[in-house]
C-alpha cells in the first residue's frame, strides 16, 4: 500500500477538488496525510478571527475521520496572506513533510492551471511543486538531512485545479466516494455556510434570481452543497463514460514512463 501526501491552502481544498478520489485511496488501505497551510482564519461571514482560529483542526480532523486520513496537519499561516511567505519558507516546510513522510503520491494544486483568483491556492501549488521536484537534492535544506530526514524522490505528483489543464488521469467516485466527498464537506460547517451566503449575495448583485438557493437559510447547507458537488462530478463522468469522477494532471517517474517498454506501467487501481 501507498503512502499519500496531500497539500492543500485551506481545510476544505482536498475535498472539494479530489475528496472523493481520497476517500477512495483510502478505501483501498492506503495511508493518506493532509498539510494545510492555512489557519482558514477569514472563511465567514458570521465569526470572529478568534472564533476561526479556534476550529481551525477541529473541522478538517472531523472531515478527515469521514475520509479515512492517517493525519491532519495545519502550519498555522494567516488565512489569504500566504503571498506574503517566502516561498524557499513554505517550500522548505513541505519537504520537511516529504522526507518525514515519505509519501509515493503528492496531491496539490497544479502552478499551471488558469484563472486561480486565490494567492493561499497559487503559493501553495508553487511551493509543493517545487517541494516533490526538489526533496531528493541533499543540500536543499541539508540541516534536515543532519537531523536524521533522509532525502526522499516522490514518484509520483497528481494536480488538481479549479479550472484543469492537460488532464490525464480520471478517477470513478461513484457510489461511496461521493457520498463520503459530500459528507466530508459537511463537516466544514463554517466554509459551507460561507460558500451558501456567497452564492445568494451574488445572486442578488445578477438580474435573476434562483429560487432553490435565495430560499435557504445558509446554515442549511447540506442539500446545496451536496447537489452542487453531484452536478460537477456528473460532468466530469460523462467526459469519461462514468456516473461521477474526479480528473487531474499527474505526473510519475520524472516523466520516464514514456521510455517504460510495452506494458511495463502497471494499470492503476484507483
Amino acid at each position: 500500500m501507498a503512502t499519500v501526501l496531500v497539500f492543500t491552502a485551506h481545510g476544505d481544498d482536498m475535498e472539494f477538488y479530489a475528496g472523493g478520489t481520497i476517500a477512495k485511496l483510502c478505501m483501498l488501505g492506503h495511508e493518506v496525510h493532509l498539510v494545510i497551510a492555512t489557519d482558514n482564519s477569514k472563511g465567514t461571514f458570521e465569526c470572529t478571527f478568534e472564533e476561526m482560529r479556534a476550529v481551525r483542526l477541529a473541522e478538517p480532523e472531523a472531515a478527515g475521520r469521514v475520509l479515512g486520513l492517517a493525519t491532519v496537519a495545519c502550519l498555522d499561516y494567516p488565512d489569504g496572506e500566504l503571498a506574503g511567505v517566502p516561498l524557499n519558507t513554505l517550500r522548505g516546510q513541505f519537504i520537511e513533510a516529504l522526507r518525514r513522510l515519505r509519501p509515493e503520491i503528492v496531491f496539490t494544486f497544479d502552478p499551471f492551471a488558469p484563472y486561480e483568483n486565490h494567492q493561499d491556492h497559487r503559493s501553495v501549488a508553487w511551493a509543493a511543486m517545487e517541494a516533490a521536484s526538489f526533496s531528493h537534492f541533499p543540500l536543499y535544506y541539508p540541516e534536515q538531512v543532519a537531523a536524521g530526514l533522509h532525502p526522499w524522490l516522490v514518484p509520483e505528483v497528481v494536480y488538481f485545479a479549479k479550472h484543469p489543464i492537460d488532464t490525464n488521469k480520471s478517477v470513478d467516485i461513484s457510489g461511496e466516494p461521493i457520498r463520503r466527498k459530500i459528507e466530508a464537506l459537511w463537516c466544514h460547517t463554517n466554509q459551507m455556510v460561507l460558500t451558501l451566503a456567497e452564492a445568494q449575495m451574488q445572486l442578488a448583485s445578477a438580474p435573476y434570481d434562483v429560487p432553490e438557493v435565495t430560499a435557504l437559510d445558509p446554515h442549511d447547507y447540506r442539500e446545496f452543497i451536496g447537489r452542487r458537488v453531484r452536478e460537477t462530478a456528473a460532468t466530469v463522468g460523462k467526459r469519461y463514460g462514468l456516473e461521477y469522477a474526479e480528473h487531474f494532471r499527474r505526473t510519475r517517474w520524472g516523466g520516464t514512463e514514456r521510455m517504460a517498454p510495452s506494458g511495463a506501467v502497471p494499470p492503476d487501481e484507483w
